[in-house]
């Protein structure tokens, strides 16, 4: 067993540095001449470059071979000790931008009244916007923010800025703590269309219910991830004081839609 990961070990640094030393789409050597080299089985290679693919450092295209991909964004969420004693999120890796597709006064329906704890007919300021990471699609987004707290907003800073800093400094709205729900789902038509994907294809969504410093609930957003180049880690802190962080896996009610994450964006 030792030895057998040793040598997975091996293979997956000697493939890396191949990835490294390449730009994206090139090709690399095929299964068996790595195999030959590194003096491992087919069997094991073959798991260490599933493991890439997977992650998107890899793309196998039968009949032609194997080629350099891109990896996808990993965002992370950390258990510890933060402001609220939840978890915290530094930035995702890339150049993050928006682009806002519709921004509108309306009145809150049933469904996001009940998240936001107001009354339906409240006025909701509604914002849907891509968001980019190098100039490629990454996610769409749906925000709904009391319309009384962010008076005349400037959409375009909703684009060239974090939402969250924008709440801070203009409009002294300071989000202190949020639930925030991950699904798997499958595109529609129009997030296909607006992520470059095909319809039915797996997207990540996130759906997020945000409170200020007042404790008062003020943003529901949902939010949808390309599945193929959008992943979520955690780092967990186990030895610390007990009920510092929480994570609850609970079966969602067939009702329920699902909703947003970072500043990583956000």
């Amino acid at each position: 067993m030792t030895v057998s990961l040793r040598k997975r070990d091996r293979a997956r640094e000697h493939l890396i540095g191949l990835i490294e030393s390449r730009a994206v789409g090139q090709a690399i050597p095929s299964e068996r001449q790595l195999s030959a080299d590194l003096g491992i089985s087919r069997p094991t290679l073959r798991s260490v470059v599933d493991e890439l693919i997977r992650d998107g450092w890899l793309v196998r295209q039968h009949g032609r071979g194997m080629f350099v991909g891109t990896p996808k964004i990993a965002q992370e969420i950390v258990g510890g000790p933060t402001l609220t004693g939840g978890a915290a999120y530094p930035p995702a890796p890339g150049n993050w931008t928006s682009r806002v597709l519709s921004h509108s006064v309306v009145p809150a329906g049933m469904a996001i009244g009940s998240r936001l704890r107001v009354k339906p007919g409240t006025p909701v300021l509604r914002i849907a916007r891509q968001r980019l990471v190098d100039g490629e699609p990454m996610s769409l987004e749906t925000i709904h923010v009391l319309d009384e707290l962010v008076p005349s907003i400037d959409v375009a800073a909703v684009e060239t800025g974090s939402f969250y800093a924008l709440l801070r400094q203009r409009y002294d709205v300071i989000p202190t703590d949020a639930e925030q729900i991950h699904e798997a789902a499958a595109a529609d038509a129009t997030e296909a269309a607006l992520l470059g994907l095909v319809e039915g294809a797996p997207i990540l969504t996130l759906e997020r219910v945000t409170r200020d410093q007042h404790g008062r609930l003020f943003e529901y957003t949902r939010a949808a991830y390309r599945g193929d180049r959008y992943r979520v880690t955690s780092h967990l802190s186990l030895t610390g004081p007990p009920d510092t962080a929480h994570t609850r896996i609970t079966p969602t009610p067939g009702q329920l839609r699902p909703l947003d994450p970072t500043d990583s964006g956000h």
